[in-house]
């Protein structure tokens, strides 16, 4: 339904709409073939028409969804959606301002759609529910309680026996939609949706019918925990069962169940108790796969950051040995790349030396091969704004505060670290974006086990907040170095490193006011 983008010099839209369409949308005799085509006609044009023309519409089109002809109140809510997904230079057209009289009313004919014979899952019903959530934000705080109560109601029905995956789809997002909304502008609604959502889910999670369902329940238990500052009961009931294998067997849980360990991890550590054991396995059996490993990384990179060393160090050598196991026996890229982010970010949280010791202790000699192998050479290639600032600063941690790198051999390595680190800067991150309107899940199928729910993005969040800049990082590293070496660092830049990079060099120490002694 991408509507009408150019038009005939000679179609008069706004005249034809005056003239046949609205009658036949106000008539209460009307054909529900005409009334369809009518509905049909709006939605094609729906840029053409102005915005003046949407709010005398809204109402008259709302009438429609109690209209018992499934052609007719289903056209009626896919013209509602469309209305509502009208842009105009990046902005609603129809935004919530314009349409917040209109949300009280239209939601409850939205939902009365779903009680009607052959719309029980009628997905454009659903999608513009999605679609009034969306636009109306923090403004349907006043129906919250009711659409959650519906939402819920449908869940325990579809659950039973899910039929139709993109109106299971849309009912998760609105439920995402509103958690996202709503709790964002009333922090005291989190204790209310976990009270109304826990029973249900719980209950999904335990039926053999509805196992397609976990990815869901996991993003929107994920989006609910990284609102709090503390864990509540309901959520700590739950953690232990997170962790039975049975959980993990489901390949289209995993994101979703990552994401909320790390959530669990960020919000207190101390939840895991006895059981950090079972997290280090859970890092174990998706280090192995090559289409999991970047989960992995991500639990373990958050037990490395969330929980006191004390409490991990004595696994520290296994788990850095099986990323070794990967590098040398089946690594890929992907991996190779969150490998060397990985031991950024561990050298900036507990130190250079520390991480070299770590490796050290699995083979003595380790550590020169691994940084002229795999770290320098593969710095560079790094991607994702948070693993390239983690790589950043973590390796320069190593250049600059690692007695490892002033003694014995590696001096003559030190330079290249240099050039690699300001290779990471001057060299553009390689991404590929798809851009695509977020509710339309047309033309991506439901192939995959795992369907990211758009509206329960993940909150950002900088492991590295303590550096806000890392090239002024660099510089006032490098001048500190420079100062317990006078003319050593100097003499090493010189001689070791590139002129362009000397260059760049010169720039990041002139903004950072910084300088080599």
């Amino acid at each position: 339904m991408k509507g009408a983008t150019k038009l005939n010099e000679f179609f008069d839209v706004m005249g034809f709409f005056k003239s046949q369409v609205l009658p036949e949308l106000k008539s209460q005799s009307s054909h529900p073939v005409l009334k369809a085509d009518s509905l049909k006609f709006i939605v094609t044009f729906r840029s053409q028409l102005p915005l003046e023309a949407y709010k005398s519409l809204i109402e008259l089109i709302a009438q429609h969804l109690k209209h018992d002809s499934y052609v007719v109140h289903t056209y009626a809510a896919a013209c509602i959606e469309r209305i509502l997904a009208v842009k105009d230079n990046g902005k609603t057209r129809f935004n919530k301002a314009h349409f917040k009289p209109y949300i009280k009313p239209i939601l409850p004919l939205l939902f009365s759609i779903f009680e009607k014979r052959g719309s029980e899952e009628n997905e454009y019903a659903m999608k513009a529910v999605f679609r009034v959530c969306t636009v109306g934000e923090e403004h349907l705080a006043e129906v919250a309680g009711t659409v959650i109560q519906s939402i819920t109601t449908i869940l325990s029905k579809v659950a039973k026996n899910p039929r139709m995956p993109n109106f299971n789809h849309y009912l998760f997002e609105t439920l995402a939609c509103l958690v996202k909304n709503i709790c964002n502008a009333h922090p005291k609604a989190i204790a209310t949706f976990e009270k109304a959502l826990f029973p249900p889910f719980n209950m999904m999670l335990g039926m053999e019918t509805c196992r397609e369902f976990g990815p869901y329940v996991f993003q929107i238990l994920a989006q609910l925990l990284e609102m709090h500052k503390e864990i509540t009961q309901p959520f700590k009931n739950i953690f232990a069962s997170l962790l039975h294998p049975a959980m993990w067997a489901e390949k289209g849980n995993i994101p979703a169940m990552i994401r909320l360990l790390v959530a669990y991890l960020r919000v207190d550590y101390r939840v895991v108790g006895e059981k950090l054991e079972g997290l280090l396995g859970i890092f174990q059996k998706l280090i192995a796969k090559k289409r999991d490993d970047h989960f992995g990384m991500a639990l373990i990179s958050a037990i490395v950051e969330k929980i006191p060393i004390k409490l991990w160090k004595q696994y520290a050598k296994a788990f850095i040995q099986m990323m070794f196991m990967r590098l040398k026996n089946s690594t890929t890229p992907k991996f190779t790349r969150n490998f060397v982010s990985f031991a950024g970010f561990f050298c900036h949280k507990h130190g250079a030396d520390s991480f070299v010791e770590i490796c050290e202790g699995v083979n003595k000699g380790l550590f020169s091969n691994l940084l002229q192998k795999i770290l320098i050479p593969n710095i560079e290639k790094v991607d994702g704004k948070t693993e390239r600032k983690s790589c950043a600063v973590g390796m320069t941690d190593l250049l600059c505060k690692s007695k490892t790198m002033v003694s014995g051999d590696y001096p003559r390595i030190w330079p290249q670290l240099l050039k690699a680190i300001i290779n990471l800067f001057e060299i553009p991150e390689q991404t590929y974006t798809l851009e695509e309107d977020i509710m339309d899940i047309s033309e991506r199928g439901f192939k995959t086990a795992y369907c990211r729910l758009a509206a329960s993005a993940e909150k950002k969040y900088d492991p590295l907040a303590d550096v806000p800049n890392v090239k002024q990082y660099l510089a006032l590293s490098l001048g500190q170095l420079s100062k317990q070496y006078p003319g050593k660092i100097k003499a090493a830049i010189g001689n070791g490193l590139p002129a362009e990079h000397q260059g760049a060099l010169e720039r990041y120490l002139s903004q950072a006011g910084a300088t080599i002694a």
